[in-house]
Order: structure tokens, then sequence, then C-alpha cells
């Protein structure tokens, strides 16, 4: 009865989370300003509850976004149903990041693990619930939304305390602030299936006003698991990067990438959940993406599911004369890759 009851709440409420500015913060060469606006305003027509397009860090920590304003103001917001996120670690990005009014929501990580926590932000677990009551603060006043992220919420590699009861406490702090969306975060890709289903079922049901979020990174082979498991244990909030592009470059020495956008749409659809998504304007982003970053093969695989989605959706529109084929595209680029990281162009 629980899991009904959840995975029916999870269906009235789905959010997905596209994020280029995950998807590219860790990759070596400098992503050129005008092909991120490209990319993103594309993503932005798509229909995602939320993009999160940049950050206000540091520009010697992550060069790759030391960009953001430019591409903020390259955005094309007019005929858009999605909100933009930005990442902010410190009270000084939270207050350039709340001068834009096109920015609704603010996302501060705040991990469970110390090391982490000082190599993601310099600073301590306890300073930096200080520095997220300050930018909730700036928040209220900016009339912005604030996205906690907890990050390590599914294990911790440094060999810390960690426990489903420790997480819970994390979360009922990050609510005492007057926080009402929170993402769990598996920086590392190290939890499982189960280990999802039982922190989901643990965490939602005492916080029905607050969004509960996942933010994961785990392998293609593994991410669809993953993703079912926190859909049917009532996690309304999910976010993805297409072709499973990302990783946090400062939780270990290889990046684990984001679970694939094309997952998260398989196993919603799988649920019953209806998106709303425009998947041709879904798969000409998909193009874009390939043309910037490449293709890994796994990511044809869940092309051709998505194709086959596109063309029914077109049947039921009565657009019997369009002819997608995804898949074939994708065949068609000069790299693959055996693995799931991208190729990089």
């Amino acid at each position: 009865m629980l899991r009904k009851t959840l995975t029916m709440r999870a269906k009235s409420a789905m959010q997905i989370v596209e994020c280029p500015r995950d998807a590219m913060q860790g990759l070596p060469n400098f992503v050129a300003t005008d092909d991120k606006i490209r990319y993103i305003n594309k993503l932005l027509k798509v229909g995602f509850h939320t993009i999160d397009f940049g950050s206000f860090v540091s520009a010697p920590a992550v060069p790759q976004m030391r960009d953001t304003v430019d591409v903020l103001k390259g955005l094309d917001l007019k005929n858009t149903k999605s909100e933009l996120l930005a990442i902010v670690c410190n009270k000084k990005g939270a207050e350039a990041a709340a001068e834009h009014p096109e920015i609704k929501y603010l996302g501060f990580p705040l991990s469970m693990s110390e090391e982490f926590q000082r190599r993601n932000t310099r600073r301590s677990i306890a300073d930096a619930m200080d520095v997220l009551k300050d930018i909730k603060g700036i928040c209220d006043r900016s009339n912005k939304e604030l996205v906690t992220y907890i990050s390590m919420a599914f294990g911790n590699p440094y060999g810390e305390e960690y426990s489903p009861e420790f997480v819970a406490k994390f979360v009922s702090d990050v609510r005492d602030l007057g926080v009402r969306t929170i993402s769990l975060a598996d920086t590392v890709g190290t939890g499982t299936a189960e280990e999802v289903t039982s922190l989901f079922e643990e965490i939602v049901p005492k916080y029905p006003d607050t969004v509960i979020g996942a933010h994961l990174h785990s392998s293609s082979s593994t991410s669809p698991a993953k993703i079912s498991a926190a859909i049917a244990a009532g996690c309304t909030r999910i976010d993805g990067a297409i072709g499973g592009m990302g990783g946090c470059p400062f939780a270990k020495s290889a990046l684990i990438g984001n679970v694939p956008t094309e997952s998260i749409i398989q196993q919603c659809n799988q649920h019953g959940l209806d998106l709303g998504l425009d998947m041709k304007q879904f798969e000409e982003a998909h193009q874009i993406k390939h043309e910037l970053f490449g293709v890994a093969v796994s990511e044809i695989i869940l092309q051709c599911y998505l194709g086959m989605v596109l063309t029914f959706s077109f049947f039921f529109r009565f657009l019997s004369l369009i002819s997608l084929s995804p898949s074939s595209s994708l065949l068609d680029k000069q790299q693959h890759l055996s693995g799931d990281n991208v190729a990089f162009r």
C-alpha cells in the first residue's frame, strides 16, 4: 500500500531537471560560449521542469563555468516553461546570482562528508550550514527558491560516518531552515537500487510538504534500476544529463556520469508517467550534444527506444507524414565508444 501511494504521488508531480552545467563542468577543454547558448536554448524548448544551466562559483576552481553570465544573456526565455537553476557555493555567489531575475532556483551543495565538503566548497559541514542559512536569506529577499543537494547521501567513499538515519538528520536540519526542495545525491555512484528504495521510503513519507529529489551518478547499466527504484519509492524530482555526461570534478579522480536523461524518460514511461516533453525538440537537442561532445555506444540503444516514443507521439498527433530515425542518425557519427564515457570533440 505504501509503495502504491508513493508511486501515485510521484505520478502527479514528477519534475525532470536537465543538467548541462553538470554535464560540462568537468570537461578539460573549454566549451565556447556560443555553443553553450545554442545547446541550452534547444533544451529550453523540450519542456523540462528546470534547466541547471550554470554556476556562480570561483572561475579558477571551475573554469568551464566562467562564462555563466554571458550564457544567461544569450538564452531565449520567451517561449519556455522551464525554469533556470544556478549553483552557488557561498554568499558572494548567491548575491551575484540573485541579481538576475531570469534565475528562479539557487542550488547549494551540502555534503554529509567532511572530506568532500572541503574539496567542494573549502569549508567544514558546520560552516557550510551557516552559509546555507545566509543563502536562504538571500533567496527570501530576492524571490528565489533554494534547492539543497545533500551529497554522499547513498554512501561515503572516504570511510566517514554514514547511515540512513544520518541522512534523515541532514534532511531534517535543512528543512528546519525553510528549504522545501532537497535533492539526495549519489555523488560518486556507489548507491544501489535497493539503497535508493530504502532511503526514499524512509524520508519521503515524513515530509509531504517537501520535494525530495534524486541527483544520481551512475553507469548506464545501473541507471535504469536506480531511477525506477526512486520513482517507485516516491521521488518527485530527478536530475539527469543527456547521454549520461558529467560528474563532479572534486569527488574522486574518475568522473562518474549523471544518469542519462534518456533512461529517466524511459523509466518514467514504464511507470505510466506523462512528462509532457516535446520529443522532437529532445532529439534535436540530442543531435547538438553529439555535435559538440560526441556519442557513446550505450546512447544508441536508448535513442532507439526514444525513437519509438517519438514515432508513436507523432502518430497520435496525426502527423503521420513526419518520419524520423534518431537511431540511424547516431550510427552516422564518426566517434563511438564501447563504455559509458562520452567521446570529446
